[in-house]
């Protein structure tokens, strides 16, 4: 516990001193504020839990510890949004047979709904209708209504879409504020970024996220800087599949061009920069861990834009 604690200082300190840097008229004790509500907190928060140390990405979906955050943003996140993430993977693994455990469902013949479960066996699925979550005579009226070639829908957990693409996004900017600071976190063209974030029941703009086909490992964590084209200059962070995108200084149309040129029918070639991925917060004072690269990558976007 005391190491936590003393990392927790850790962090404190630096952020306090890269967040005096920006703020120069900023005098007298020592301040962290929130990157997401942008609250000033002083180094008693890091005592009573009201700052506390958040996972980058979720937990839920293999995160670690990498920046503080308020306890209010950090629960909001936890209830709202990052569940929303994990059902999504959980759903998507048993969908794609890759997952190992049993999925609860839901099923219907017709107008007579089950639950079931789904089993992953030889590549193969088979349903099964335990008689324990179900009512009593369920097992007889499903053999009344089941007929060769009737078709059954089958209804997976349920989730927020917006939920889980926000979860994503949060995480990204989180990622980013760990390698860039608050000059990236009190930017005004990072507005927008957080008033999504905070109120995420609502779509602030038309994406910010996007979903390549190939299902890449939820394991595999990128920060980059995007060089080309011209019109997607800034930031994007890779979680698997996922990619999240933010926009350089001051970029206030950076999003309204995202919508515009991200529904091109023609795919383009994006150019990025590798930045490398955080284990620690740097604020931007120093240069993160990792390799530094070029890479490039085709991104057919008419598929994935508007998410």
């Amino acid at each position: 516990m005391a190491i936590r604690q003393r990392k927790k200082r850790d962090w404190f300190d630096r952020g306090a001193a890269a967040y005096a840097l920006v703020r120069a008229e900023q005098r007298g004790e020592a301040v962290y504020p929130c990157p997401i509500c942008l609250t000033l907190f002083t180094v008693d928060a890091l005592a009573d839990g009201r700052l506390s140390s958040e996972h980058v990405p979720p937990e839920c979906v293999g995160g670690h510890e990498l920046v503080l955050t308020c306890k209010r943003c950090n629960n909001s996140a936890g209830t709202k949004l990052d569940a929303d993430a994990a059902v999504k993977e959980l759903v998507h693994s048993a969908m794609a047979g890759t997952r190992e455990h049993r999925e609860r469902v839901k099923a219907a013949v017709g107008d007579l709904w089950v639950n079931a479960e789904v089993h992953l066996s030889g590549g193969g699925y088979s349903l099964v209708v335990p008689r324990h979550v179900n009512k009593p005579g369920t097992a007889d009226n499903l053999k009344a209504v089941v007929r060769p070639g009737s078709s059954m829908t089958v209804q997976y957990r349920r989730f927020s879409e917006l939920g889980a693409k926000i979860s994503w996004f949060r995480a990204g900017y989180l990622a980013v504020f760990a390698v860039a600071g608050y000059a990236f976190a009190l930017d005004p063209a990072m507005e927008i970024v957080r008033r999504q974030i905070l109120e995420c029941d609502e779509r602030q703009m038309v994406t910010f996220t996007s979903e390549v086909s190939e299902d890449i490992a939820l394991s595999v964590h990128r920060v980059l800087r995007v060089r080309a084209p011209d019109w997607h200059r800034g930031w994007a962070v890779e979680f698997g599949r996922y990619f999240v995108h933010f926009p350089s200084a001051r970029d206030m149309d950076f999003y309204d061009r995202m919508a515009t040129c991200g529904s091109a029918v023609t795919p383009y070639m994006t150019t990025y920069e590798y930045v490398g991925w955080p284990t620690e917060p740097t604020f931007g004072r120093a240069a993160p861990p990792g390799d530094t690269s070029t890479d490039r990558c085709v991104i057919r976007w008419p598929s994935i834009a508007g998410i």
